[in-house]
């Protein structure tokens, strides 16, 4: 646990915003748009736990479950692998899709503590009891997490070294999203031989 606790505050050394971030945390965040984004969150935990929890599922899910559980919050006794590493790597991505879709640093970490509530209270209640120490671990350590990485990414895609700003783009894909600075976009080839599509973009 040492190890990973000073893995986060090293990062949290690289979390002091600069201009270009702090100008986002005055944000007007539309309801409808706060409901779209949680909605896409939402969705995206149902479809991973699905996939990587299949087989627990399968064996200890059941709606009766999703019923009694979230009345039934308890101290998990996961390891710290599961509850502080994997449940930090969860918060960085809540952290840095709510970023990328233009909230501001103290917007976007709300943002994430609802999204892990959800996730505690409605998604991972198929299979188990929601846990204090997520509730507060995916959404703290997650957004120091991410807040690191993003201020990281960030400087890697104004390099002017191609490798290094598709590695910023891989540490941190929500750029890639309309929404940040990356332009993409999809072009419909039609000739005699049939119809294609055309992915095109610009680091």
């Amino acid at each position: 646990m040492r190890w990973w606790l000073a893995f986060l505050f090293s990062l949290f050394a690289m979390t002091i915003p600069s201009a270009s971030l702090a100008a986002t945390d005055d944000v007007e965040i539309s309801g409808r748009k706060k409901l779209t984004d949680f909605a896409t969150v939402y969705v995206a935990q149902w479809i991973f736990y699905g996939v990587t929890q299949a087989e627990i599922i399968r064996e200890h899910g059941s709606f009766e479950n999703m019923r009694n559980y979230p009345f039934q919050p308890r101290f998990d006794r996961d390891d710290y692998n599961y509850n502080v590493v994997k449940h930090s790597l969860a918060g960085q991505y809540y952290y840095l899709f709510y970023r990328s879709r233009g909230y501001g640093v103290k917007q976007a970490f709300a943002s994430s503590v609802v999204s892990s509530l959800a996730f505690e209270f409605a998604v991972e209640t198929m299979t188990e009891r929601p846990s204090y120490q997520d509730l507060y671990q995916t959404p703290v350590f997650g957004t120091v997490l991410g807040m690191g990485t993003e201020k990281l990414s960030l400087s890697m895609i104004e390099s002017d070294k191609v490798t290094t700003r598709f590695f910023g783009y891989v540490i941190n894909p929500f750029l890639l999203l309309p929404s940040s600075n990356f332009r993409v976009s999809f072009l419909p080839p039609i000739g005699h031989e049939g119809l294609g599509i055309l992915l095109t973009g610009e680091f």
